[in-house]
């Protein structure tokens, strides 16, 4: 599998993914500054953290949080 080209997921986060590891980076515009490699099990794993805590706030996915 052809490594796909790096994305901008935003806030100077980048991630790609070379068919094994995603790689997610941060930019300061002078190159990457910060570098965390994730196996599929650990991404499926924050996946199922974040839907817990949706869950537990009674949020819908990206939807910000009532101020009230």
């Amino acid at each position: 599998m052809p490594k796909a080209p790096k994305e901008y997921l935003g806030d100077s986060v980048y991630v790609s993914f070379d068919g094994m590891v995603y790689t997610l980076t941060t930019d300061d515009g002078l190159g990457p500054t910060n570098t965390i490699h994730l196996e599929p099990a650990i991404v499926n794993a924050f996946l199922d953290f974040k839907q817990r805590m949706e869950a537990q706030q009674g949020e819908a996915p990206n939807e910000p949080p009532d101020p009230s």
